[in-house]
């Protein structure tokens, strides 16, 4: 038994030396970092102050239209009726209808329209683009058994980085 265990090992180990990896610290010659730019959207709000006009329309009070009117639709409303009740209802109805319509003509017709400026606050959003450069990895140089090798890495190594040395026997 204990024969067989030394034998699978030394079988392991010669193995291990034909395709054997082992690990090493390679000093590093260059480092340089490289770059990206992320842009980033910044809304902000821009306002000013424009000019316009307000309509006011002023006056229009007259009671004299809806005297007018309201006489006219009682004389009117009074000419409906057939009988006596029948024909007060007509002439109450016909002056409020014709006192209603004066009214709003003599609105119309005597108001006067001005037109006031104001200055009113416009605002919109404009976006605009913010851009940073940040590191997004580092090219590195390092040597090994007198030659240089270059490799990507996500952080700064430092003075020296861990490399994998694989064996295999030549053809």
């Amino acid at each position: 038994m204990k024969s067989a265990l030394i034998t699978a090992l030394l079988l392991s180990a010669g193995w291990a030396q034909a395709g054997g990896i082992k690990y090493e610290h390679a000093p590093v010659v260059s480092v340089e970092p490289r770059y990206e730019t992320h842009r980033t959207p910044v809304d902000r709000e821009i306002c000013w102050e424009e000019q316009g006009y307000e309509r006011v329309r002023e006056g229009g009070n007259s009671t004299t239209s809806t005297i007018v009117g309201a006489l006219i639709g009682g004389a009117v409303g009074n000419r409906m009726g057939n009988s006596r009740s029948s024909r007060r209802a007509a002439t109450a109805a016909g002056a409020a209808v014709g006192g209603t319509l004066g009214h709003e003509i003599g609105r119309e017709r005597n108001a006067s329209t001005h037109y006031y400026p104001v200055n009113r606050e416009r605002c919109s959003v404009q976006r605009d683009w913010r851009e940073e450069r940040v590191v997004s990895g580092y090219r590195v140089g390092y040597r090994h058994d007198g030659h240089v090798y270059y490799t990507d890495m996500p952080h700064h190594p430092g003075d020296s980085i861990r490399i994998r040395v694989t064996v295999t026997p030549a053809p």
